[in-house]
């Protein structure tokens, strides 16, 4: 893919703005969003902005959307104009996480109008997106993925492809409960050594050097803070919650680690009090 590749980019939020920076870095970009003030995001960052999102689909072959979950990509992509729009061998890139039997949907919607749609959900957060260290997670596709691979490039470092359309959310979900039950490890080990008198901060900064560590561990006190633990644990639940729904349908029970995930708030908030 060379850099006259044309870009667009929907969903200009939290997570979105940077990573849309980083893409107009090298490819030339075309962006829409609903309200105004949402483009200040992008700083300064040489882009386009377009009247609706039509308009915008006429003018890219590569369309990334990172929105707030599959309704609001339904709705976008229920617009009978914007596949069309598009056009055959066009590619859209989805980067919210929802629901893997979603993504199969979205996949068959796209490909009957000769779209490319790959689920691409990431990890990392706005600060990865600002360091352009996100890992992507992509099902669909994987003669889409190595045409779009560059444009995924500019903000995600390490780019797995897991499969057919659908395989890329379910990793993502597996990945959020895997980060919830590392966090639910941490506080319990640290709530035990608490009672029996040993340093928590002592604990932390032995393990950062040692087996004990993980990023888990790295990020308390640092990006989990006693300012954001209670909103960062419910955002854990309500993935953990996705993650559940997700592998029932699979045949999979979720149970323990679900459990969990609805007392997290109140443990981890206080596990963050005791470390600072």
């Amino acid at each position: 893919m060379s850099d006259a590749v044309r870009v667009g980019f929907i969903g200009l939020g939290d997570q979105g703005a940077p990573m849309a920076i980083a893409i107009a870095k090298k490819f030339d970009l075309h962006v829409w969003a609903r309200r105004a003030v949402s483009y200040d995001g992008l700083r300064g960052a040489r882009h386009m902005k377009e009247n609706d999102p039509v308009e915008l689909a006429g003018k890219v072959d590569v369309l990334c959307l990172c929105l707030r979950g599959d309704s609001d990509l339904h709705d976008l992509l229920s617009d009978p104009s914007l596949l069309p729009a598009l056009g055959k061998g066009g590619t859209v890139v989805s980067h919210a996480t929802g629901d893997p039997a979603e993504a199969e949907g979205f996949e068959r919607m796209t490909e009957e109008q000769g779209v490319h749609f790959l689920d691409a959900p990431v990890s990392g957060g706005r600060p990865g997106a600002e360091a352009r260290s996100m890992t992507c997670f992509v099902g669909g596709r994987t003669d889409a993925l190595d045409r779009t691979r560059p444009v995924i490039e500019c903000h995600s470092k390490h780019i797995v492809a897991m499969g057919a359309a659908g395989s890329g959310q379910m990793a993502k979900l597996c990945n959020n409960a895997l980060t919830v039950s590392n966090m639910r490890n941490v506080v319990e080990v640290f709530a035990m050594a608490d009672k029996l008198g040993v340093s928590l901060a002592g604990l932390r900064d032995a393990f950062a050097h040692s087996s004990g560590g993980s990023f888990i561990l790295q990020t308390l006190g640092t990006r989990v803070t006693v300012g954001n633990a209670a909103h960062i644990a419910e955002l854990n639940r309500v993935d953990v919650d996705e993650f559940a729904e997700a592998m029932r349908r699979k045949g999979v029970d979720p149970t323990a680690i679900q459990e969990w995930a609805t007392k997290g708030p109140e443990a981890l908030e206080a596990l963050v009090q005791r470390l600072q």
